[in-house]
């Protein structure tokens, strides 16, 4: 589950919270500036409390993403699986005081020069190389829309297989893992396809276009400055999205005044032009 072949600078802090493909990439790029220093202070949530003294001493390996979680090899073997949802975030700098309460702090990994710290985590678990291998979350996963190998083909066949509408397909983490409610209106605006249609509906080329549409905007935040801006720069003047929170207000291509609804089980905000995306 590696991050794609791109380069960026390495960030002193990742402080957006937010748990879109984006983000998590940046986070990894973050935590990646401890890597093979010794760890010489650990903080784990209270279910792992008691292993966080077996982790000094030990390195971070590695840092992968796929879609929304985040996975820290550690040297021993084991891997700390973090999902930020919708509050968590990650900041990495120089030791010292948290930019937030100590309380927030909901994982410490501190080395001589670096400190990364999950603040208000919902989500973090050690696990051994079995409890990896098993992990059903993990296993259910669709392709990361971000990774370096993004299986298009096993994409379509699980879009194809879902009964539900594409903006519910496309933020489904078991049909295509990364993708969130901005990027699901934003792509969908893009490739023009209403959000209402039945994701099994939808034609190839036009996922296909959905893909080739979405994926750059979001390699853009990954290596941008967390504007979370869709537009071309000639296009901003104060906007930051083509639809996305514009309900009501002028489509940037047609006029149409942008609708809004809600959508699936979990009632997520969809929004769209009516005209471009008929």
């Amino acid at each position: 589950m590696p991050e794609a072949n791109r380069q960026a600078a390495p960030r002193e802090e990742a402080a957006q919270a937010m748990s879109e493909g984006p983000n998590v990439v940046r986070w990894a790029r973050a935590v990646r500036q401890l890597a093979g220093e010794p760890l010489v202070a650990v903080k784990l949530p209270a279910k792992h409390a008691g292993h966080a003294e077996s982790l000094v001493g030990q390195h971070v390996a590695a840092v992968d993403t796929h879609g929304k979680h985040l996975l820290i090899r550690l040297s021993d073997g084991r891997t700390l699986h973090c999902h930020g949802m919708m509050q968590g975030y990650w900041h990495v700098g120089p030791p010292g005081p948290p930019p937030e309460a100590e309380a927030a702090v909901y994982v410490r990994l501190r080395t001589v020069a670096r400190e990364a710290l999950f603040l208000h985590g919902p989500l973090a678990e050690l696990l051994t190389p079995e409890e990896l291998a098993r992990h059903a979350r993990l296993r259910a996963l669709g392709p990361d829309v971000m990774g370096p190998e993004f299986d298009r083909e096993e994409a379509w066949r699980r879009v194809q297989a879902v009964r539900c509408e594409i903006a519910e397909a496309i933020v489904d983490q078991q049909v295509v893992a990364g993708i969130g409610n901005i990027y699901k209106a934003e792509g969908l605006f893009l490739a023009g396809i209403d959000p209402r249609r039945a994701a099994a509906e939808v034609a190839r080329p036009e996922l296909e276009a959905l893909w080739e549409a979405v994926i750059p905007l979001m390699w853009d935040e990954a290596n941008g400055a967390g504007e979370w801006s869709t537009l071309p720069p000639e296009l901003r003047g104060g906007e930051r999205h083509w639809v996305y929170g514009r309900s009501g207000r002028a489509c940037l291509r047609c006029g149409t005044r942008v609708g809004f609804l809600r959508q699936g089980r979990h009632r997520r905000a969809t929004f769209l032009c009516p005209q471009c995306q008929h």
